[in-house]
């Protein structure tokens, strides 16, 4: 399905069913972001004339920065920041849908700073019926390790990056488009229920994959709009440390949001083990062989993400850091596999 956002008016009022728009922002150790995103969001809403209600809820942060920030923020009437022990993003995300009461939310990561016209544009669309929708994405860094993630996204979702335009998507081509809990929007019943019907296949709650299963469960009840003339910029981490650990969380929360059937977890352990032992092998045994082969896959992975709509600099991350990644994200599904295969 498909369609077209109108260009932002003026003066538009706000739809009746939805006089205040909620917002759930989850932050831990997020330091001056969420500063940043609040203040983007507060510009947003200004110009939709929506009055806000937000919820930052802290889970367990310990950098006193950033609990300065959150006491700061703290003070804005329309914010109210709720404290938690460090329980992970997607209970912080629980806490914030149950203390919000606008019957509209949107949830936003403490690094996404939304587009100064988006919340018009979206409550326009709102005022049609349109009532959920994922921000499109843009980096907020030149680094390369930021433009690897928009890279590989593109990759990933090719049929939406190689020509951006207005989309509503359901169940049936979810796996076709982007879509993420950093900026997504949704009445807030619908989150509620999804969140409340999700369970993670890992005892340990804080690694619960928090969009892709949860997101899913919103599909099946109502099409997913997205659209290049509603964007946001997201502020990826790029040390070399805190991409290499966002690599290995992703595969872990890969394996939780795509694993089906939890008792598949042990046979696919085994074949990941099985692969890596003979992958380990072949590069003793042949290792220009395996060099060369690793060089060229570099080169293909970001010939392939170019074809895909990425910018030459997301094409250029994609090749170089393709085998840290690979190392990374793959000890991650490893990780993963293993929680869910629980004890041998």
């Amino acid at each position: 399905m498909q369609d077209s956002l109108p260009p932002p008016t003026a003066a538009a009022p706000a739809p009746e069913a939805h006089p205040r728009l909620g917002v759930v922002v989850p932050a831990y150790n997020e330091g001056t972001w969420v500063r940043r995103a609040l203040d983007a969001l507060e510009v947003s809403a200004d110009r939709a004339a929506w009055p806000l209600e937000v919820v930052v809820v802290d889970d367990g942060s310990t950098d006193p920065e950033s609990l300065r920030v959150l006491d700061e923020v703290g003070e804005r009437p329309h914010v109210r920041v709720v404290h938690q022990p460090n329980a992970g993003r997607f209970a912080a995300r629980a806490s914030g849908l149950e203390a919000v009461t606008a019957d509209l939310v949107l949830l936003l990561d403490a690094r996404v700073e939304v587009a100064p016209e988006s919340l018009q544009r979206i409550r326009q669309a709102v005022g049609r019926g349109d009532e959920v929708w994922n921000y499109d994405v843009v980096p907020g860094s030149h680094d390369l390790r930021a433009l690897f993630w928009t890279g590989i996204t593109k990759v990933w979702w090719r049929d939406y990056f190689r020509h951006r335009r207005p989309i509503a998507f359901g169940l049936e081509d979810f796996d076709r488009y982007p879509k993420g809990t950093g900026a997504f929007l949704a009445p807030r019943e619908l989150l509620r229920s999804a969140a409340g019907g999700f369970a993670s296949h890992f005892a340990d709650a804080s690694l619960a994959s928090d969009d892709t299963r949860l997101l899913r469960t919103v599909a099946e009840a109502e099409p997913i709009h997205l659209s290049p003339e509603v964007l946001c910029t997201h502020h990826a981490k790029s040390g070399r440390g805190s991409w290499s650990r966002q690599c290995y969380y992703r595969g872990t929360t890969f394996v939780d949001g795509y694993l089906s059937d939890a008792g598949r977890a042990r046979g696919l352990l085994a074949g990941a083990l099985g692969a890596v032992a003979v992958g380990g092998v072949v590069a003793a045994t042949l290792p220009r062989t395996t060099g060369t082969a690793a060089a060229l896959a570099c080169v293909a992975a970001g010939a392939v993400a170019r074809s895909c709509g990425a910018t030459g600099r997301e094409s250029l991350a994609v090749g170089v850091l393709s085998p840290g990644f690979g190392v990374c994200f793959g000890a991650g599904v490893l990780r993963g596999l293993r929680m869910a295969a629980g004890p041998a």
